[in-house]
């Protein structure tokens, strides 16, 4: 593809439509539209292979309008099949990386230190696995129990007598994270100044939480299973797990992320966007996110607004990659107003 030409592929799946935006073409020319490609020649007879995100069994329309000098729009049109759920449902989409499905088929497994590898879960002090059913679950209390106690955060609220308070040697995971008691990860971490610390080189790896507990960010470990290559959690999907957490507990779509002196204010316009990007990359299950630093940007009187306070590393790398994908989408598509426009993958 040339310095000047540039694509995007979206697929829509409420209204079973496939679009297609051409920049840098003075003249297209369709040579194939396959179930999962289009082939397309440009005005100096050079072919380009545009693989789609999504595969469609036989078209009812495809349309090719100019809509400049140098950009096209192809829409391809599918028959709408019935979803076995509700389209754009946020429980439809993958859960992120490090679940108990995927650590109890493994035969054994090594959660480490990232930093210095020393282990801090595996099958000597982790007999049980089982999840968080929300990093949220507090605020959902009331819909959970008739007869709630008086004060969740009351001592005496003992997640051991309401089921989510671990065992001895149980992990809870959460999307972004591990949680066990302190006896349970004895010896192998440390606590100083308000952080968790790993007890061989010292590297933070979580707080301390209630019902001497603590919790372990994701990312700052490294999971080891045999069979498989070593593997990481990215920083940046901590953040994706606060937005999709959000949106699961209080229906917002709108949250204001700070971090020390940095904010960014994010509209979540939707979820399970399946994407082609301009370097033929495929995204699948993705949030496609508006955001600008102007946090005093009116979304109206009546729109809630969530406001999240979030670790500095994962929301660096979160803003990198949202920068990242922004600045490859053809010109035309990386605004809304003003907002940025990112594809951001779950998983």
């Amino acid at each position: 593809m040339s310095n000047s030409s540039n694509f995007l592929v979206e697929y829509l799946p409420r209204i079973a439509t496939t679009s297609i935006v051409l920049e840098g073409f003075k003249k297209v020319v369709l040579e194939h539209i396959g179930s999962n490609k289009v082939v397309l020649r440009d005005e100096k007879q050079q072919s380009y292979e545009i693989v789609l995100p999504h595969s469609h069994k036989e078209l009812l329309s495809q349309t090719l309008t100019k809509i400049n000098d140098e950009e096209y729009l192809l829409t391809l049109k599918e028959e709408k099949e019935k979803p076995t759920r509700p389209l754009n449902d946020i429980m439809s989409l993958p859960q992120s990386k490090w679940t108990k499905r995927q650590l109890i088929d493994s035969d054994c497994f090594n959660l480490c230190c990232l930093q210095c590898g020393k282990e801090i879960i595996n099958g000597q002090n982790c007999t049980k696995i089982n999840e968080m059913p929300s990093e949220f679950w507090t605020e959902l209390m009331d819909y959970w129990h008739c007869h709630k106690p008086t004060t969740v955060t009351s001592e005496f609220y003992s997640l051991q007598k309401n089921s989510l308070r671990p065992c001895l040697n149980e992990i809870l995971i959460g999307e972004s994270f591990f949680q066990a008691l302190e006896d349970t990860l004895f010896s192998r971490v440390t606590v100083k100044g308000g952080s968790v610390l790993c007890a061989e080189c010292g590297e933070r790896l979580g707080i301390p939480v209630k019902d001497h507990m603590y919790r372990l960010h994701k990312w700052k470990l490294k999971l080891i299973r045999e069979g498989f290559s070593d593997e990481t959690f990215p920083p940046a999907q901590e953040i994706v797990s606060v937005l999709l957490n959000c949106t699961r507990a209080n229906s917002t779509r709108y949250m204001l992320l700070k971090s020390e002196e940095k904010q960014l204010f994010i509209w979540l316009f939707s979820i399970g966007s399946e994407v082609t990007l301009g370097n033929n990359r495929i995204l699948k299950g993705c949030l496609k996110i508006f955001y600008t630093t102007d946090i005093h940007l009116k979304v109206g009187i009546k729109t809630n607004i969530e406001e999240e306070e979030v670790n500095l590393i994962p929301f660096e790398n979160f803003i990198c990659r949202l920068k990242d994908v922004n600045s490859i989408l053809p010109a035309s598509k990386r605004k809304f107003g003003p907002w940025d426009v990112a594809y951001f993958p779950v998983a």
